[in-house]
């Protein structure tokens, strides 16, 4: 099944929100097929970074990518900007909170 990013974003947002996390949308992008980039704000100026991508296997889902320092982050996220102006950026700031494990759950 082929999701709208906005109606991810929005899954993603409600869920956190619902178990107290706090969440941002940094950048809106296309609502129908932009990309989503989460930023996890871990505290001591360290983020991971998940962005939804294409599994061959399993199809789309959002997958760890890296982990950033906080000056590292804003440049790599211009980057990103100018390649695809239509990308969603969501911030979570909770420190200990297992991101990976709520997309695993809700196979996002």
């Amino acid at each position: 099944m082929n999701l709208k990013a906005k109606m991810i974003v929005d899954t993603i947002r409600w869920s956190l929100e619902r178990k107290g996390i706090s969440v941002y949308i940094e950048r809106k992008g296309d609502g129908d097929a932009g990309a989503i980039f989460v930023k996890h704000d871990k505290g001591k100026g360290l983020y991971d970074v998940y962005h939804r991508v294409n599994d061959y296997n399993e199809g789309k889902k959002i997958k760890f990518l890296s982990t950033f320092t906080e000056s590292s982050i804003k440049e790599f996220f211009r980057k990103q900007s100018d390649i695809d102006t239509d990308l969603w950026l969501i911030e979570v700031v909770s420190k200990d909170f297992d991101l990976n494990g709520l997309f695993l759950k809700q196979g996002l």
